[in-house]
């Protein structure tokens, strides 16, 4: 029942920003942004939670939501895995880069993105999203700065996880 309530509750948050009478703004890592770049900043979030996972599990909602996410994970490393025994360029980032195609693991991705998202102080954003990049950096450092440029994601999301002077790395 809880986790059925959480969905419920994304999934009104997110088509309530998008109604043609819904708000201009919505917060993002700590400051208002266009809703349009909520969104963008929702899917690089997405991506940085499968591309991190389990870094970003206490954050899922409930135990059924982080077990959906434990599942598309480990899908996704199958899939990277298979991709490193092909000719070409290996596109191993790819599997963690596209939507879930169950239901259950992309609201599971959805609520998690828009928990991290949710703060209106860019220090907890940073707080939160730090131990993500920090991992993501050391998995995959191609994905890492394709997710965080300048060109696709919010102002705001950008500051909480561009990288910190060396000596200042947040703890893992």
């Amino acid at each position: 029942m809880a986790t059925m309530t959480v969905l419920l509750q994304v999934q009104r948050q997110l088509i309530d920003l998008l109604v043609a009478s819904g708000p201009e703004t919505a917060m993002s890592a700590g400051a208002p942004v266009p809703v349009p770049h909520y969104f963008a900043d929702l899917r690089a979030t997405v991506a940085m939670i499968f591309r991190s996972w389990p870094v970003a599990r206490e954050h899922a909602s409930t135990p059924c939501l982080a077990a959906a996410i434990d599942a598309e994970y480990a899908s996704r490393v199958l899939q990277a895995e298979r991709l490193l025994n092909t000719l070409g360029k290996k596109k191993t980032s790819k599997p963690y880069t596209v939507p879930p195609q169950g239901c259950l693991a992309t609201g599971a991705a959805l609520d998690t993105a828009a928990k991290l998202l949710d703060t209106h102080d860019p220090g907890d954003a940073r707080g939160r999203l730090a131990p993500l990049v920090q991992r993501l950096r050391e998995a995959d450092l191609a994905l890492s700065t394709w997710l965080r440029r300048p060109t696709w994601i919010s102002v705001s999301l950008r500051q909480a996880v561009m990288d910190l002077p060396t000596g200042r790395r947040a703890a893992s």
